[in-house]
């Protein structure tokens, strides 16, 4: 009896569960929202003009290939271009599944989302992780809201690049279709100074906030986390939270990717020093991304050199001020970071003074930085260091100077005008600089403006320096440096100089065959001069790349240098005054024991030195004099053992002197990279010449610097055979000397 009911039990279980299956099997895994394959906006409320009166059946006119969708149809906001705006909304539906999905694409600005509203509420508001016209599907987890009532919201309220979005196919399912996950967290219970995090340069930055207990620790970072392999590892300093719990909040991941599970604690963190092309005396950062110089100052017998940091990855981004310090110009120590981004934005290019007199009040020889905070508008703000750099507060009144008519108003640079008895600044505006003046760095009254109808504008106008110097002949003259990307003399980022007079409130330039370049190489940019220098000398330094392929050099855990520092002076070449720039005297320190070699006489052939220097590592400085003695063309160039060609090439007849580094070594990562670069040559008799390499640099110095031609290279091996050639006449090289170079 017992067996025979046990059975009849087994029997009615198995029915109602196969009755059960069967039900859920009915029940569909997928609802479909909107799939748009209509051909219309049924149902949908449609405002303004970005979505235009039906679906699109892929990309709209002058629009990029639009991929991804589903079917024909699907939303499109590029309706009349990125200016364009409107709204959409959904008729109202019922929650029934875990997930609703979707596919989304274009622009990532805050005017464009799609939003799901339940009872009146927003309760998600997603737009695109990267700006794409390809469609990935992204998920909300809606189980929290089932049975309840919602409607979707489509906008497009953003104007310009991008300012469009592309949705299709929304669905509810019992599944997630996204890789992405939104607001993750990795929780670490700190036991060590850093947290190490993964970085892959090569892939979209997410935003990452470091909290403990729902408060924010810092500012966001923005980084490129590892997806599919580690290129290098940044560290985040979390000595201070010894014995707290931190969590790190992504507002997306992949679950795909590798980064996220790889976070980890350490003792210590040593970035890598071996990569071929990390100079061996050229500044560069110890990782993460470098480009221009700020706030140099000299104080207390040190060389205080600032610059644009991304301490969270190699790709510009996150820019905080770094901060190093040096004695001699050469030996540099890196210092913490001095300033970092805050609510009024990233922290942008300025300069630094010493107030002597405490004009600002913030104490007597306060080390005052003046600097762009770069956020909705670019304005002008103060730090304070009283422990001369170390550390710096911010001034509780910033921003001192705002402008929200100007796009472009930044780059800050001030001294003492003694004269006036003012701070004067000199801050780009767009295509001009315009000149302020203050007593105290706090208050500021525009003077002035320079620039129009007068040297190059084939860019934005950028990082202005104006100081006074006197000539060769004993005169004093005013220089304004202005810097420029793109427009330069061979294509991308340049500095140009102007020679004049300013008396307190207006610079009037002197008239002088404008454009003129400080460097006529590819690799200086954004380069101005230390403030409070003794002796009078003026020394400046430069950002040794250009935004043409600054992303994309092969270098791993940092990227780019600054040029050597340089001398400045004004020389006249026989039609007027010019600038010209040397390295600083403390450059010769570098020098080893020269090989000397005896003169060269090139006739119709070749003539080669086929071991410059034994076990040359590629740092290493040439000095020599050329006799032309009536050649019309002639050059030298360097060679490898792989191939690479490095050519420098005199024309007489056409006034030009070229580099070119079409051959040279690496040029795969940027189609802009290779080229050769065209400077004026001076008519002369001889031509004294100066050109030092290190590992990925080149830096050519004729006749005192009269004319300087500056080139990263990346060559595939040690250039360390030298070539000379002519094709018509014969000419001579003599006084030939080469250095190894390199720090103690």
């Amino acid at each position: 009896m017992y067996i025979s009911k046990h059975i009849k039990t087994i029997k009615f279980g198995c029915w109602f569960y196969c009755l059960s299956v069967c039900f859920i099997a009915c029940k569909p895994s997928v609802v479909p929202i909107a799939t748009f394959e209509s051909g219309d906006y049924t149902g949908w409320i449609v405002n303004g003009d970005a979505f235009g009166l039906v679906p699109s059946a892929g990309a709209l006119d002058r629009q990029n290939v639009v991929s991804g969708y589903d079917g024909i149809y699907l939303v499109n906001s590029f309706h009349g271009g990125d200016d364009t705006r409107g709204e959409m909304l959904s008729p109202e539906f019922v929650i029934e599944r875990d997930y609703i999905n979707f596919l989304l694409g274009g622009g990532m600005g805050a005017g464009v989302f799609i939003a799901l509203e339940v009872g009146g509420k927003r309760v998600f508001e997603t737009r695109p992780i990267v700006e794409s016209e390809m469609l990935q599907w992204y998920s909300w987890n809606v189980e929290d809201f089932c049975g309840q009532k919602a409607v979707i919201r489509i906008a497009d309220n953003q104007c310009g690049s991008w300012g469009h979005i592309l949705v299709d196919q929304i669905e509810m399912g019992n599944r997630a279709k996204s890789d992405f996950l939104f607001d993750y967290e990795v929780v670490v219970d700190i036991t060590k100074p850093y947290v190490l995090i993964p970085v892959e340069d090569n892939v979209p930055e997410l935003k990452v906030a470091v909290c403990h207990e729902d408060k924010k620790l810092m500012e966001d970072m923005f980084i490129r986390m590892a997806q599919t392999k580690i290129d290098y590892w940044i560290p985040i300093n979390v000595e201070r939270y010894m014995g707290q719990r931190i969590i790190f909040r992504c507002n997306h991941i992949k679950r795909s990717s590798v980064g996220y599970k790889q976070i980890k604690q350490s003792s210590t963190f040593s970035p890598a020093s071996s990569e071929p092309y990390r100079p061996a005396y050229h500044f560069t950062p110890p990782y993460g991304w470098m480009n221009d110089p700020n706030g140099m100052v000299y104080s207390n017998g040190k060389w205080h050199l600032f610059y644009q940091y991304n301490p969270y990855g190699a790709m510009w981004g996150n820019m905080h001020w770094g901060h190093a310090v040096s004695e001699d110009l050469l030996h540099w120590e890196h210092l913490p970071v001095a300033l970092a981004p805050d609510s009024l934005g990233s922290i942008f290019s300025g300069s630094a003074v010493i107030d002597e007199n405490n004009t600002a009040s913030f104490g007597e020889n306060a080390m005052v930085a003046v600097y762009t905070s770069a956020g909705r508008w670019q304005t002008q703000s103060l730090a304070y260091s009283l422990d001369d750099g170390r550390t710096f507060a911010k001034y509780a009144g910033n921003p001192v100077l705002a402008d929200s008519t100007c796009v472009d108003f930044r780059d800050p640079k001030v001294f003492w005008h003694a004269a006036s008895g003012k701070w004067i600044m000199s801050l780009a505006k767009s295509q001009t600089i315009t000149f302020y003046a203050s007593r105290n760095l706090t208050d500021w009254e525009k003077l002035s403006s320079f620039g129009e109808g007068i040297g190059e504008h084939g860019g934005v106008w950028k990082c202005p320096d104006l100081f006074p110097m006197k000539t060769d002949d004993g005169q004093g003259k005013w220089v304004l440096l202005v810097s420029i990307n793109p427009g330069g003399p061979n294509e991308g980022s340049a500095t140009q100089y102007f020679i004049g007079d300013f008396d307190g409130k207006e610079f009037k330039a002197d008239n002088l065959p404008y454009p003129l370049w400080i460097d006529y190489g590819r690799d200086n940019y954004a380069g101005v001069t230390w403030n409070n220098v003794p002796d009078g000398r003026r020394v400046f330094i430069g950002w040794m790349s250009n935004w043409d392929y600054a992303n994309q050099v092969p270098t791993v855990c940092f990227r780019n240098g600054m040029t050597l520092p340089r001398e400045l002076s004004l020389k006249h070449n026989g039609k007027n005054f010019v600038l010209s720039s040397c390295p600083v005297a403390e450059c010769l320190a570098l020098r080893g024991k020269p090989a000397v070699y005896p003169t060269q006489r090139i006739e119709h052939d070749d003539v080669a030195i086929d071991e410059l220097l034994q076990d040359n590592d590629g740092c290493f400085e040439v000095e020599m004099v050329i006799k032309p003695n009536g050649a019309s063309v002639f050059g030298f160039g360097f060679t490898n053992n792989k191939g690479d060609y490095l050519n420098y090439m005199f024309d007489k007849t056409r006034q030009i002197l070229s580099v070119n580094r079409q051959e040279a070594g690496l040029a795969h990562f940027s189609d802009k990279f290779a080229c050769i670069s065209e400077a004026p040559l001076p008519d002369a008799e001889e031509y004294a010449v100066r050109l030092l390499f290190d590992k990925a640099s080149t830096e050519l110095f004729v006749n005192e610097g009269e004319v300087v031609v500056t080139s990263l290279v990346f060559p595939r091996d040690v250039f360390n055979r030298m070539t000379f050639f002519s094709p018509d006449s014969n000419w001579t090289v003599k006084d030939l000397r080469v250095y190894r170079l390199g720090l103690d």
